[in-house]
């Protein structure tokens, strides 16, 4: 009774109704609002997150979301350039012409982007990183090519400055297309492809709504002021240049392509350790221009015969092959130092993905004891020559044995590297000689 009393008494007071009245209000606002969030959640993020996709996933998306609407606000006064050169406003423009402008740029556009894939092939899914930097890249140049055609006055000037903006644009469409089913895949943790692809598809959906309001804005901010628009253009190309490195660079992938198989490599030797770097230990230590500066500089893999020896000297050229053959033995891959002072691996037919990254492995040791940092002025074989591959591929042996489980161990697909990234060329043991 003297309980009931004491609450009957406080809430027949106005200022304790008041009180209750205000938190019952805060409470239901609470809810609201975290009611709307899990709604948001379940559109835009996929089911069981953040345990059902990687740990990089929120990060990339946050990047990504952030370079995706300075594209689409970008195309908004590129589009608006385009129409301008192409006549549209002007007393004496005719409305077939400027659509037969816009189709005949599309069309050269179209021609550059099919030329483009012929020329790449199937490179996307080796360097998947490095071509997502390049397509938004390439996306950069070609809105800026379209907001300079105005300036290259009408008719072919024009057209060939707006038809080079639309092959820039078809081409990024067409990589970032094959690289975000590499990213996507990379993400999944719980079979969920499906899945992190739809929510992706919301978040781009969720991302132009919003650049429809942003974009009505800037456009009448900017209005006809050139200096206004080129402004914006810049300020926008700048972030979006910068969240798309940040974005990329965050992204921890865990298959072995080249650039990752070298640096896994020589951290291998250059630690006291002897264990493999996880794949955002590696991650911090790829660049942009590594696929590039290992096509110039790096190893060759799966080379033929006249890069390792020289063939129009035939007793030299049946020496050597006898002493790679007899150090190699029970090998599927032969190195050397070829005649271009290049580290040079040629492969067995029998040559697995697991080969190529054990090459590489042993190829990263030899640079690592500076005998063969590509100084050598004689490729004549010698005995020194000999020990030298011999000790080494018998240390690399010894180690490979750890390499595989800590590489599995430490986070990464398999200890193997795609022996489709190189050549076709193969090698065979014949008669105490190499025969290609």
């Amino acid at each position: 009774m003297h309980t009931r009393a004491l609450l009957a008494t406080y809430a027949a007071t106005p200022n304790a109704r008041l009180v209750v009245g205000r938190a019952v209000s805060s409470a239901a606002m609470g809810a609201t609002v975290r009611g709307a969030l899990d709604a948001l959640k379940s559109v835009l993020l996929p089911a069981g997150y953040p345990g059902s996709v990687r740990s990089e996933y929120l990060r990339f998306q946050k990047y990504d979301t952030l370079q995706a609407a300075c594209s689409y606000l970008r195309s908004i006064l590129a589009t608006s350039a385009i129409l301008r050169g192409a006549g549209v406003g002007e007393d004496g423009a005719s409305a077939l012409a400027a659509a037969l402008a816009w189709v005949l740029r599309d069309g050269l556009g179209m021609i550059g982007s099919l030329l483009f894939s012929f020329l790449v092939g199937s490179g996307f899914d080796r360097n998947v990183k490095e071509w997502r930097l390049f397509a938004d890249l390439v996306n950069d140049v070609g809105l800026t090519l379209d907001m300079l055609a105005p300036l290259a006055g009408r008719g072919g000037g024009f057209m060939l400055v707006a038809a080079l903006g639309a092959a820039c644009k078809t081409v990024c469409g067409m990589v970032a297309g094959a690289t975000r089913a590499s990213i996507t895949a990379h993400f999944t943790l719980r079979n969920n492809l499906a899945d992190v692809s739809a929510k992706e598809g919301a978040q781009e959906t969720a991302v132009t709504l919003v650049g429809l309001l942003l974009g009505t804005a800037l456009a009448q901010w900017v209005g006809e002021s050139q200096f206004a628009v080129w402004s914006a253009f810049l300020l926008l190309t700048v972030v979006h240049a910068w969240a798309n490195w940040l974005g990329v660079g965050s992204l921890a992938l865990t298959s072995v392509n080249g650039q990752r198989a070298r640096i896994l490599c020589r951290a291998w030797w250059e630690s006291s350790s002897a264990r493999a770097q996880t794949p955002e230990e590696v991650a911090g230590a790829e660049r942009p221009w590594g696929p590039l500066w290992l096509w110039l500089r790096g190893p060759r893999v799966a080379v033929g015969i006249d890069s390792l020896v020289e063939i129009y000297d035939f007793d030299s050229c049946v020496r050597a092959l006898r002493g790679l053959a007899s150090v190699f033995e029970g090998c599927d891959y032969v190195l050397r130092v070829g005649l271009d002072d290049r580290p040079c691996i040629a492969l067995h037919a029998g040559a697995t993905d697991e080969t190529a990254l054990r090459a590489l492995f042993h190829c990263a040791l030899l640079e690592y004891r500076s005998a063969y940092d590509g100084t050598r002025q004689d490729h004549t074989w010698d005995e020194e020559e000999r020990a030298l591959l011999a000790n080494t591929r018998a240390i690399a042996d010894a180690h490979w044995k750890r390499v595989t489980p800590s590489l599995k161990a430490h986070g990464w697909d398999a200890a193997a590297t795609r022996l489709d990234a190189y050549g076709p060329t193969r090698i065979a043991f014949e008669d105490e000689l190499i025969l290609e």
